[in-house]
């Protein structure tokens, strides 16, 4: 049990933040959407109208306005470190309005506390700064990063215990003061995270992440190299204006390869780990306007879910890059024409990929060579191993490490619906380069070995679109067709396979969704998110930044 732990007051009358003996009535609750509430029908969302605006502006949150929050003094943010950093288990601290600048590495050592704002979203976390959860049970509350940066690279903040959780807290254009350069040895820039878990069964829920626009991942899971799973739960989040190049980052030439990565909105695990299963689950988030990179969200790692999400205009694919047994489910893709949009992109094996809306995508390619960055509806990639016969990637083997393509095998994409999609179903023919610092192209390359297709709707009217872009001299091997309706053209296969109709579909409409017959996503199980059902619970007032 917490124990509220109170100070003297003659410490109160000097600094500008409080540990309160009782339950403070404005502490935040978080606004959480169960994933298993009964789904509001999409019939009320406009695609015609919608805009980025229309869902992230948070208009039923009360408003913080950021610049009538004053600064506290030296004294009082040496104090607050030291409180931190020495608060006993089961203590919570309450920290009353103000910025708090430049308090560097915090490192949050005992278990069951909570670090919480005595009014949400009025404590700012100011300069370089990176609280450090390394107890147990620690919960960071209402918290809000800006006008600064990570003082570490791992992010402003890192959990590295269990079940440590971050709630109802923003970072807002978290870009600054830490040294941002190219380096001498290959000119590439450094990476900077926002948030990264280390530990097992921690919660990221309902924060918002506004303006990352310098280079590193934004929520990181370091997955470790063992068969335990990491329980994470990301949900209920906003991700907002992710950009890359505002800094002319791929403005060198060599380097734009490399600089080029490293901008996804989260990763869940890496390359090395991959193998493994984190069993995270990344649901019911709002990601609008993320253009950092094609993997927008990079699953790196095995079992892992990602549902019920919502993705707008946002210049990026779900990647399913290393890992197995990984689903994707119940996601709502929104393209709105814009160019580089894309679904969701498949390595390695035994996914499942089912009940996906995916509408207005214009993914031609993206602006990096060398990237297989293709940007389909769904992209069956090819890889560099002959998984057909039982080949695998390995760390020990030169030119076959666990950061290379795995060839798709036994994969199954079911009950998706995509409409008006440049490019819907994708079966790759993509060429590989031997490394990120190696531009040399793969001799041979692999196509998906037993992908099964059910019951998938690609419905385009424009005449110009593709139901199907594949090519005769890569085909998938043993392919498995089942109730497919590929309503488009149709291009780089020799005849329709048996299994898949280019029949018009029929279709009654969902307010401007489509729900067909044939097949395709069940729509009931859908819906569009806002800042309103999600994320904090207040909404900042600050100045606009670009």
């Amino acid at each position: 049990m917490k124990k509220h732990t109170p100070i003297t007051l003659a410490l109160l009358a000097a600094l500008s933040f409080n540990v309160h003996a009782t339950q403070d009535s404005s502490a935040s609750v978080p606004v959480q959407r169960p994933e298993n509430a009964v789904e509001p029908s999409v019939a009320n969302v406009s695609l015609q109208s919608l805009t980025a605006e229309q869902l992230v502006e948070a208009a039923t949150r009360e408003v913080v306005d950021i610049a009538s929050v004053e600064s506290a003094n030296e004294a009082a943010v040496k104090a607050l470190k030291q409180q931190l950093e020495n608060a006993k288990s089961g203590e919570v601290i309450t920290i009353a309005p103000g910025r708090y600048a430049n308090l560097g590495v915090v490192n949050l050592t005992a278990d069951d506390i909570t670090v919480k704002a005595e009014q949400a979203g009025t404590v700012l976390l100011t300069g370089l700064v990176q609280l450090v959860a390394k107890g147990d049970d620690i919960t960071l509350d209402s918290l809000v990063f800006t006008e600064g940066g990570p003082a570490e690279r791992f992010g402003g903040v890192r959990l590295e215990g269990m079940r440590n959780t971050l709630q109802n807290s923003t970072f807002y254009y978290f870009n600054d003061d830490y040294t941002y350069e190219p380096d001498e040895r290959r000119s590439e820039y450094p990476r900077f995270l926002w948030v990264s878990l280390w530990g097992k069964d921690s919660k990221v829920v309902n924060n918002r992440f506004e303006g990352k626009h310098k280079r590193g991942t934004l929520i990181g899971i370091q997955k470790n190299i063992d068969d335990k799973a990491d329980n994470h739960l990301i949900e209920g989040n906003i991700f907002y204006s992710q950009k890359k190049n505002r800094y002319n980052e791929l403005a060198i030439k060599e380097a734009v390869r490399y600089n080029g990565n490293s901008w996804e909105a989260i990763r869940i695990g890496d390359s090395k780990s991959s193998q493994w299963p984190s069993r995270t689950q990344f649901v019911n988030n709002l990601l609008v306007d993320s253009d950092g990179e094609r993997e927008l969200i990079s699953i790196k790692s095995g079992e892992n879910r990602i549902a019920g999400n919502t993705i707008f205009e946002s210049a990026a694919m779900i990647s399913l890059r290393h890992g197995k047994a990984n689903t994707v489910e119940n996601n709502v893709i929104i393209g709105n024409n814009k160019q580089d949009t894309g679904g969701i992109r498949i390595y390695d094996e035994n996914h499942v990929v089912r009940n996906n809306y995916l509408v207005g995508l214009r993914g031609s390619g993206g602006q990096i060579a060398g990237n297989a960055d293709v940007r389909g509806g769904v992209v069956i990639n090819t890889g560099i191993i002959d998984v057909k016969n039982n080949e695998q990637l390995d760390q020990a083997v030169k030119g076959k490490e666990l950061n290379k393509q795995w060839t798709p095998k036994n994969v199954i994409v079911e009950n998706n619906t995509m409409v008006d999609v440049e490019f819907g179903m994708v079966h790759g023919n993509q060429g590989h380069r031997v490394s990120l610092f190696d531009n040399s192209q793969v001799e041979t390359v692999f196509t998906g070995d037993k992908i099964q297709f059910s019951q998938n709707v690609v419905y385009n009217l424009d005449e110009t679109l593709q139901a199907l872009r594949a090519d005769l001299a890569t085909p998938l091997t043993e392919p498995m067709y089942s109730g497919e309706t590929y309503f488009g053209q149709v291009h780089g296969i020799d005849g329709v396979p048996e299994g898949v109709s280019q029949q018009k579909p029929n279709y009654t409409k969902v307010g401007d969704f489509y729900q067909f017959a044939e097949g395709g996503a069940d729509v009931s199980k859908l819906h569009v998110l806002t800042a309103d059902e999600i994320g904090p619970s207040y909404r900042l007032k600050a100045a606009p930044k670009s």
